[in-house]
């Protein structure tokens, strides 16, 4: 039987219609990226650790391990870290010292799983890291392809939610925000297929990755107490939201336990300010753009900002469940408190948007006026550049 073009067409769209199509593209671009830092770095995998002066010592650091210059430092040492020795609270191990003890280790799953995975070993943590953020990056690609379908988009769609301008940073920093967004994310996904056990059990990982992902399932808890309020069935939303919250204020308690200190606490000085305040400051500072970093710097904003901006536009007439609608609020309130020193950082305010990003995205493309198309090519562009910044450093 010969196929006529559009009958063609149609049959490699309906072959590319699916969670496994976007895993392959996300696994092909994450891989592309990281075999050419590791031609950046002649092999050396600890160099994107980023580790430096001053809460790395070169004189103290294994010879496996490369410092770099202070200006070069960034998170990625702690995460190394906490792949090292995931549950001590000596002031330094390996060299490195947290700069805040109780946040750091609030941010503990991706360390944690590093050194199962070096069993260990100091000299493989940095792949170990590597590899966690490849699969994290492929997991997100397949749950984000399976969201969109379940939105009543093309899978390929799904690709606007792995692709996230911060997760370039993520990626080529060795930090946390792949793993916790995949996580997230196939917690939504399970709660849309009514496994609200699986939900649950996502959510918790999530919020040991990152703090900040505790946001969604609070939101989910708080659409899940509304629906009961509004006496519709089903009290899974409200305890697979719930245990994620229960989760993060123990996780909370731990850390005050081990090291003295509240992380929130942490968090909230060292991160956050009044609504908007922050954002209002930096962009007096940005406008007009003074230099190629500023405007950078400014591009990034822009792009987040739209995006969140046309999903609050957008929310009233969005199809997804309205557990994720109510879960959008705090995400976006994480957004619009972080403080001036954040905004002055691409890099600080593209890792904090991420939940921001994805519940926006999400919110987008359950819309049926395809919103989504409008900021498409802005944000996977914003990811070009980003990644393409980031590996011409050296």
């Amino acid at each position: 039987m010969v196929l006529h073009r559009d009958d063609r067409i149609a049959a490699a769209a309906g072959r590319t219609d699916s969670a496994a199509f976007t895993a392959l593209i996300t696994a092909l671009l994450v891989a592309l990226v990281i075999a050419i830092l590791l031609i950046r770095d002649h092999g050396d995998a600890s160099r994107i650790v980023h580790a430096g002066p001053p809460s790395t010592s070169a004189a103290n650091a294994p010879s496996s391990l490369t410092v770099r210059p202070p200006n070069q430092a960034y998170d990625g040492q702690f995460f190394y870290r906490l792949g090292v020795s995931p549950f001590s609270t000596a002031p330094e191990v390996s060299g490195v010292t947290f700069d805040l003890p109780a946040l750091r280790n609030a941010r503990w799953l991706s360390g944690a799983l590093a050194w199962l995975l070096s069993a260990g070993n100091p000299a493989a943590v940095p792949w170990a890291l590597l590899f966690i953020n490849f699969v994290a990056a492929i997991a997100l690609g397949a749950v984000a392809g399976a969201l969109a379908r379940n939105s009543g988009r093309h899978a390929a769609w799904g690709l606007l939610l792995a692709l996230y301008p911060g997760y370039a940073f993520t990626l080529t920093l060795d930090t946390s925000e792949l793993l916790a967004g995949a996580l997230v994310l196939g917690g939504l996904y399970a709660g849309r297929r009514s496994r609200w056990t699986v939900a649950a059990g996502l959510f918790v990982l999530a919020v040991l990755a990152r703090d900040t992902a505790a946001s969604i399932p609070a939101g989910i808890a708080a659409g899940g107490a509304l629906q009961l309020l509004r006496r519709r069935p089903g009290v899974g939303p409200l305890l697979a939201g719930a245990s994620g919250v229960v989760a993060f204020a123990g996780w909370e308690a731990v850390q005050r336990a081990r090291f003295y200190a509240w992380p929130f606490v942490q968090s909230r000085k060292n991160n956050l300010s009044g609504p908007f305040t922050g954002l209002v400051k930096e962009l007096g500072k940005d406008l007009p753009p003074h230099s190629a970093a500023a405007a950078f710097r400014l591009l990034s904003i822009v792009v987040l900002i739209a995006v969140i901006g046309l999903a609050a536009f957008a929310l009233r007439t969005t199809e997804i469940p309205f557990v994720e609608r109510v879960a959008w609020l705090p995400a976006i309130a994480v957004v619009i408190t972080l403080n001036a020193y954040l905004w002055s950082g691409a890099t600080a305010f593209m890792r904090a948007g991420s939940e921001s990003f994805l519940m926006s995205m999400l919110v987008l493309l359950g819309n049926r006026a395809r919103y989504a198309a409008i900021v498409a090519i802005p944000a996977c562009g914003l990811w070009v550049l980003t990644i393409g910044s980031q590996l011409a450093k050296g």
